[in-house]
């Protein structure tokens, strides 16, 4: 049985890390990079919110919108705080 594959778009958000929380900017306005995915579990979209976010190579909030049909099983919990290429600073 085929899984029926859902329309979803990716949002990249600057994020830093701030006295040791992940601090996500937003600005009006702001350009921000976007990408449009078909996945049809909360893990493949994730999958590929990732790769996204290593090409992009920026820390970065990922904010995932679902664009057409229901929202798969385990979606919110799976999306809810994806943050990328927040590597820390060595300590000295």
């Amino acid at each position: 049985m085929s899984k029926k594959l859902r329309d979803f778009v990716v949002t990249l958000y600057p994020a830093t890390m701030e006295r040791g929380y992940f601090v996500t900017r937003f600005e009006f306005g702001q350009d921000l990079p976007r990408k449009r995915v078909q996945a049809a579990s909360a893990d493949e979209v994730v999958a590929e919110a990732l790769t996204f976010a290593s090409d992009h190579g920026q820390p970065c909030h990922a904010g995932i919108r679902i664009t057409q049909g229901r929202k798969p099983a385990g979606f919110d919990a799976k999306t809810k705080a994806l943050y990328f290429n927040m590597d820390l600073p060595e300590a000295s």
